[in-house]
């Protein structure tokens, strides 16, 4: 008989707890107060174009700005990891609507091996693609296809966190291909002076 009216009394309840949980979320956003604990205080959660706000220094009339720095991690060679670094120099320019133009020279190292290449590749939201051929101290000619994200350190002007998500070297010749895990900083900053711009438009000129 006890069990008959605690099962009475559930089914008595269910109406009125129901109504209370559904009634909470058709008058008002159930997340609207919810504190994450992570984001620190003043800090807006809204997007903006990292680089053209360090390109907003530079004297010259376009927006470019030029960079320094890379990354390190490992290389994942037959199964097992071995050091590997990526360190660039380089500049990006803005071809509106957020998207940058980026070159640069790299200087790439894989346990004792090593190349210098120029990367090339666009910057968008925050997104950085960069690809590039060369050949290797050995004379094996490779190719390297990097993608990641970028983002400005918090209260460090001017230093950007570069993470690669998919990194990988391929040898040309026999087909091998190696993936890389690498995170790092780089350095940004204006581009200073006239001269530097019209160096820099002649050689993407005579890319094109």
């Amino acid at each position: 008989m006890k069990q008959n009216t605690k099962k009475h009394s559930l089914l008595l309840a269910l109406p009125v707890l129901a109504a209370l949980v559904f009634g909470t979320i058709g008058t008002s956003n159930a997340f609207a107060d919810v504190d994450i604990g992570f984001v620190p205080d003043n800090v807006s959660l809204e997007k903006s174009d990292a680089f053209l706000n360090v390109s907003t220094e530079s004297p010259v009339d376009k927006d470019i700005v030029q960079f320094r720095g890379g990354t390190d991690g490992w290389a994942i060679i037959g199964g097992q990891a071995y050091d590997s670094k990526i360190g660039m120099t380089g500049k990006a320019v803005h071809q509106g609507n957020g998207v940058w133009k980026v070159k640069s020279l790299a200087d790439i190292t894989v346990e004792n091996r090593h190349a210098t290449l120029e990367l090339k590749g666009k910057a968008v939201d925050g997104k950085l693609r960069l690809h590039g051929t060369g050949t290797l101290d050995g004379g094996e000619p490779f190719r390297i296809i990097l993608r990641g994200n970028y983002a400005p350190i918090y209260d460090q002007p001017g230093d950007f966190v570069l993470d690669w998500s998919m990194a990988k070297i391929q040898n040309m010749e026999n087909g091998l291909r190696i993936p890389l895990a690498q995170d790092g900083v780089i350095h940004v900053k204006p581009l200073m002076s006239v001269e530097e711009l019209d160096d820099l438009e002649s050689e993407l000129n005579i890319e094109e």
